[in-house]
């Protein structure tokens, strides 16, 4: 019998091999989410006579409008299903559970981003619609100039890095994080030998949260300083972290460098009416780092 229901303390260890199953994360990332970010409560369960066969973080987070008013919604993450239960229209029931787990908690909107491209189409399926999308550039070695402009780049603290980001992202339609979630995005760096920086280009502060995806990329997840100087502060980020290919994310709504194009990113489903009939067409919103 499936029952779908928020998940039990004792089935942590289940979450953490259904996790690693899926996502393929390292077993000290996982269970540092379940020790600091998540708890238990905020995480719903698919459960079929007992076995966890599928699993989605219900995340609290905000999103601000251009206004400046912030609206909570609810993050999903790490939604998972059993490689073998796949198929079964486990996700489907899970989301349809978490649309009134949300709105009784309060949130306005899900916003959630799709594990890969393919899986637009599945969300769209199921409610959610195109949002939020990201700007993105690859550059090779070869292409760069080494020239800095005498940029400087340095870590730093998860407090700083919000305040930096959100200097850049007032008055826009984008998420907002808290510091412990930015502290969950440096983690995640530190794991994959990165970290949060700012960056210094002619006086001008910009942040970068940044980590290697396999041993020769560095994948920027997010590039916040004015587009004058995004050429220089990428030449500042490879002269102090090798790679031979640097994937670059910088927000749809700025001009980026040569190059780059737009992709969707993250989506949505507003259960506020007022609220999906004023941004329903929006589709250029800033996620950012997304945790993914």
């Amino acid at each position: 019998m499936i029952t779908i229901r928020t998940a039990a303390p004792e089935e942590l260890p289940q979450l953490r091999d259904l996790w690693r199953k899926c996502f393929g994360d390292p077993g000290a990332y996982v269970d540092i989410f379940f020790q600091k970010f998540c708890s238990i409560d905020q995480v719903l369960v698919v459960d079929d006579d007992g076995e966890v066969d599928s699993m989605a973080a219900m995340l609290p987070g905000a999103i601000q409008l251009p206004d400046g008013t912030e609206v909570p919604v609810g993050y999903v993450y790490a939604l998972a299903t059993n490689p073998y239960m796949q198929g079964k229209g486990h996700a489907r029931q899970l989301l349809r559970y978490a649309d009134d787990f949300l709105q009784k908690r309060g949130d306005k909107a899900m916003v959630l981003v799709p594990a890969s491209p393919s899986l637009h189409r599945f969300f769209e399926a199921v409610g959610m619609d195109e949002c939020f999308a990201t700007r993105k550039v690859e550059i090779l070695t070869s292409a760069l100039s080494g020239d800095t402009g005498g940029g400087v780049m340095t870590p730093v603290s998860p407090r700083e890095y919000n305040e930096i980001r959100e200097g850049y992202l007032k008055n826009t339609f984008h998420m907002t994080y808290t510091d412990q979630m930015i502290s969950f995005q440096q983690i995640g760096s530190h794991l994959a030998y990165g970290d949060l920086y700012k960056i210094e280009i002619d006086g001008v502060v910009g942040c970068a949260a940044i980590e290697y995806v396999q041993k020769r990329r560095l994948l920027t997840k997010e590039l916040l300083i004015p587009t004058d100087k995004m050429g220089k502060a990428v030449e500042t980020i490879a002269k102090e972290m090798e790679a031979s290919r640097y994937h670059i994310r910088t927000p749809a709504f700025w001009d980026g460098l040569p190059g780059s194009y737009t992709q969707a990113f993250g989506m949505i489903k507003w259960y506020d009416l007022g609220l999906h009939s004023k941004y329903f067409a929006q589709q250029d919103a800033y996620l950012g780092l997304g945790f993914d």
